[in-house]
């Protein structure tokens, strides 16, 4: 009968934790992503809706800002997973590329600056900063979360450009024409 009684003080005490975490997330982490989300209907709004999807059009215009700027702008104003939202503004033979970075970007190397950009995977990120602080220190802790960010930023136009080229590979060998799925979608 103690078993019983000690199993279920240890899932209370679970619960308890878990409920603790959640009310700190929902104090440090939620109202930083509604902050977010409100500097970018603001912007929105300041520059006009019209002028704010030529220039995110404006963004898909070369490899580089297509898979780096755009998803990065992506997630940090509005998180996982809206950010793939954003690739309405790139044509069709863009999208699995733009997907790839946007779900790439948006684990460690923006929650290591930004939590607010996948709080669902935190511990993932936690856990790695975590065994670095215990054996290296605090500062080494934000040398790795910074190195991380910087390095990925640079390699997301490399990351984003092989996958735009397979896409390009397997559309030839399957006779997709990107010209007449650009036309049917204007045309819906």
């Amino acid at each position: 009968l103690t078993w019983l009684v000690n199993g279920a003080e240890a899932l209370s005490g679970f619960f308890s934790a878990a409920g603790q975490e959640f009310v700190g997330w929902a104090k440090n982490i939620l109202p930083m992503a509604l902050v977010a989300l409100t500097v970018l209907n603001t912007l929105v709004s300041f520059i006009g809706e019209d002028r704010f999807d030529r220039f995110a059009r404006k963004l898909t215009s070369n490899f580089f800002t297509r898979y780096t700027v755009l998803p990065y702008l992506a997630n940090f104003f509005v998180g996982s997973p809206t950010c793939f939202v954003f690739g309405k503004y790139l044509n069709e033979k863009y999208k699995p590329a733009y997907y790839e970075i946007c779900n790439r970007t948006n684990m460690a190397p923006m929650m290591c600056l930004f939590p607010h950009v996948n709080p669902s995977e935190m511990f993932v990120w936690l856990g790695i900063f975590n065994g670095v602080v215990q054996k290296y220190g605090t500062k080494v802790g934000g040398l790795l979360a910074v190195a991380t960010f910087f390095l990925a930023l640079c390699t997301s136009s490399l990351n984003g450009l092989i996958v735009e080229k397979v896409t390009f590979f397997l559309a030839k060998r399957r006779n997709i024409d990107w010209d007449s799925i650009e036309a049917r979608k204007a045309q819906a």
